[in-house]
């Protein structure tokens, strides 16, 4: 092959790497809570999370997934979700403090509910809506899921984001 070719291919390939959209391949690295939680966690996908500060757009929704294996039998499951606004915690409204049993899957993508069984495998799946009123600010979401009765948390992840128009 001449170099002539060489140098033609090797133009096209970088022509074509360039057009892969990066946001869709990257994920953004979410962090274990500081809590007495001793479940590891599986995976994390946050939508439009690729880079540090995930961008929290108001007025648009986010695909969260959490996958998990239950330590324990759960009843019931609730969400615990709140930002860091200068160390303190603020509950973010319409995500905070509600049941989503109705958002749990099976590790092979069959809706289920609860209760959930100790040992199996689950995937969360919610759209979290980022509403107006939110204040425009660099925050650390904490987003856990735990047992509203016990309290003992099933899984847990924070995120350093930012709240942009």
């Amino acid at each position: 092959m001449s170099s002539k070719a060489l140098t033609k291919i090797l133009l096209l390939c970088s022509v074509a790497v360039s057009l892969i959209p990066w946001e869709c391949a990257a994920t953004t690295t979410v962090y274990k809570c500081d809590s007495n939680n001793t479940q590891a966690m599986d995976g994390v996908t946050l939508e439009n999370c690729s880079v540090p500060r995930c961008p929290l757009k108001r007025n648009t929704t986010m695909h969260v997934e959490i996958k998990f294996k239950s330590e324990f039998n759960i009843k019931d499951i609730i969400t615990e979700v709140y930002g860091h606004v200068f160390n303190i915690p603020v509950p973010l409204l319409g995500v905070d403090n509600k049941s989503v049993c109705n958002n749990i899957f099976t590790a092979d993508g069959a809706k289920t509910t609860c209760p959930l069984l100790k040992g199996n495998d689950y995937v969360y799946k919610d759209i979290v809506r980022i509403l107006e009123v939110y204040p425009k600010l660099k925050i650390n979401v904490h987003y856990s899921l735990k047992d509203p009765t016990t309290k003992k948390i099933v899984a847990c992840f924070e995120v350093p984001a930012k709240i942009t128009d």
